[in-house]
């Protein structure tokens, strides 16, 4: 992209069903539990600071069940109405087709080959009906072109869109991207270049009963 990057706030989805089975979600979908629930929580407080402090917001969401819980949360610890939300199908996890409700061993066992082609191409690789993560890229990338520049845009999401928008604004080679393990209680601030990431003290992650920074995705 040629043109400047608009800021973005950028936020994962609180701990779900599957998070703790460690099953792939993508675009199937399970809903918070309640220690995701008191994670959401636990950013909205963070970042309440920033939000009452800016004076051009708009919000996205994915349209997938447990973004829309994350961010029915964040709403309410905001004082923002839920239907500021605007959803928007380009923010969906990135899809893992017949991957999709299975845990890592289960892929590595069940579907070797499968498996032995995505370390082998990571970047090119799609599983059967699922995304590659230049098709990801790419879905991301049109989707920014659409945003005005004079608003910062709060966007709740998933893992998946959460490292690729990181590698986006701060062009971290593909490396770095694939080493990315942010905490799930981590949130981003994200302009042309450069990113901040926004986390929250233990200590207070314990005091609103959260156990621990959350959990992070493999792939």
């Amino acid at each position: 992209m040629t043109s400047p990057l608009p800021n973005i706030i950028l936020i994962r989805h609180g701990e779900t069903q599957w998070n703790v089975a460690g099953r792939l979600q993508g675009r199937k979908d399970t809903p918070l539990t309640a220690n995701g629930v008191r994670q959401a929580l636990a950013v909205g407080l963070r970042l309440s600071e920033r939000i009452a402090a800016e004076t051009n917001l708009k919000f996205w969401v994915s349209p997938l069940g447990r973004a829309r819980q994350t961010a029915s949360i964040l709403a309410d610890t905001w004082s923002v109405p839920f239907e500021e939300f605007t959803h928007d199908e380009a923010l969906v996890e990135r899809a893992y087709g017949t991957w999709e409700g299975r845990a890592h061993d289960e892929i590595e066992r069940d579907l070797p080959h499968e498996y032995e082609a995505q370390n082998a191409e990571p970047w090119d690789y799609a599983m059967p009906g699922g995304e590659s993560r230049i098709m990801l890229d790419t879905r991301l990338l049109a989707w920014l072109t659409t945003l005005d520049r004079d608003n910062t845009h709060v966007v709740v999401t998933h893992s998946g869109c959460v490292r690729a928008l990181r590698g986006i604004y701060t062009k971290a080679s593909r490396e770095e991207i694939l080493a990315y393990r942010e905490p799930q209680t981590a949130s981003f601030l994200l302009s042309s270049g450069q990113e901040t990431m926004v986390g929250i003290p233990l200590s207070i992650l314990r005091a609103l009963g959260c156990e621990g920074e959350g959990r992070t995705v493999w792939i």
